[in-house]
């Protein structure tokens, strides 16, 4: 017997669906991580294989953003509280 809990982590890892749930987890928070000004400038976010593309409507932010870029994967794994991001590519 197991708890609902124990069986929907267990579909979760069978189903390969964790990145999939940070992914959107990530989208649904990006305002909160990044904070307002970037997400209104913001048109995508994907998340594959650790890799988290970025789609933006202003080529001075993807440039100011591609300069921090290790600290923006910091402050992205700890809002998140694991290591999900590996690296960034701003678009």
């Amino acid at each position: 017997m197991k708890s609902l809990g124990d069986a929907i982590n267990e579909f979760i890892h069978e189903h390969k669906l964790e990145e999939k749930i940070y992914e959107v987890k990530i989208i649904d928070e990006w305002s909160k991580i990044m904070g307002y000004n970037v997400s209104i400038l913001t048109q995508g976010i994907a998340l594959k294989n650790g890799k988290l593309v970025v789609t933006l409507k202003s080529s001075v932010l993807r440039n100011e953003l591609q300069m921090s870029k290790q600290k923006v994967i910091t402050i992205i794994n700890s809002y998140l509280g694991q290591s999900v991001v590996r690296d960034i590519i701003f678009k």
